[in-house]
Formats: structure tokens, C-alpha cells, sequence
């Protein structure tokens, strides 16, 4: 089996599992009934986001670690080279 193959076949297997895990959620529907409104709170269900943004604070004292030097510190450490 190819690499194109082997992910073709995993792009339709979840393609499927999808599509039977939409019909588990949502359930079958008679040709009266629509089945728009069913799937929209589906979906409304299981992308809910909290009204309340989510802001990570630090703790009391905690400093913001630096990742790499800064500008004054790459100076200063060519000063001392030269």
C-alpha cells in the first residue's frame, strides 16, 4: 500500500466514523421532518464556548521567564569578546 493509498483510507475512515457519530447525535429523521434545526443544536452543543473569556494570570510575584537573551545583554556580551 502507498503513502497516497494508506491516506486516502484514513481520510474516508474517518469521513465515515463521522458520518455515523453525526447520525448517533443527531438520530434519524422521517422525510416530514427537517433535519436542520436537530443538527444545528447538535452542533451548537458541542462547539459551546463559555460566555467568559479565559485569561491566564501569574501568581502573585511570579516574573515572566525571558526565553533567549536580550539586546542589551547580547551587547554587552560583545563588548566583553572584543
Amino acid at each position: 500500500m502507498s503513502f497516497f493509498q494508506w491516506l486516502r483510507e484514513g481520510v474516508r475512515q474517518a469521513v465515515v466514523l463521522g458520518l455515523a457519530d453525526a447520525v448517533d447525535d443527531v438520530g434519524t429523521r422521517t422525510n416530514s421532518e427537517e433535519l436542520g434545526p436537530a443538527l444545528a443544536q447538535s452542533l451548537r452543543d458541542r462547539l459551546a464556548v463559555g460566555k467568559e473569556p479565559r485569561v491566564i494570570e501569574q501568581g502573585v510575584g511570579a516574573s515572566r521567564r525571558r526565553l533567549g537573551r536580550s539586546l542589551d545583554a547580547t551587547r554587552e556580551g560583545f563588548r566583553k569578546a572584543v
